[in-house]
């Protein structure tokens, strides 16, 4: 019974271990992006819902790929560690999945926003001839 106990306590660590390295390396693709397009990253945190980086706001193509970057993260993730950890792979499905549904204050619904006003953007500037 204590062998159970301990198998159960040492697999439950290793799998935390490994969402918490796939959130923390989806962030990092966020912090990443924004560098690379010269918006200023204020600070970093942690919240109960997990990670979170706040930036400097840029236009809405900037904001999109920002906003894209960490699900896309996870997705490279998943390619790259296919068939030698199933573990981190699904810890980067469930990671890219549900960062783009578009619920209040998730990529998806980030990205949503910046279509819309990408779009807006296009429809109201004056058409060059």
């Amino acid at each position: 019974m204590h062998y159970l106990l301990t198998h159960w306590l040492i697999s439950l660590a290793g799998t935390l271990f490994l969402g918490l390295t796939a959130m923390v390396l989806h962030e990092f693709g966020h912090i990443a992006t924004s560098l690379m397009l010269g918006i200023k990253v204020k600070t970093i945190g942690l919240c109960m819902k997990g990670m979170y980086v706040v930036r400097e706001a840029g236009s809405p193509a900037k904001n999109l790929l920002i906003s894209l970057a960490g699900p896309l993260t996870n997705v490279a993730l998943i390619l790259l560690f296919w068939g030698h950890s199933p573990k981190f792979v699904l810890a980067n499905v469930c990671l890219a999945f549900f960062n783009l549904v578009p619920l209040k204050g998730s990529d998806g619904d980030r990205a949503l926003t910046c279509l819309a006003q990408i779009q807006k953007e296009s429809t109201t500037s004056p058409q060059a001839n």
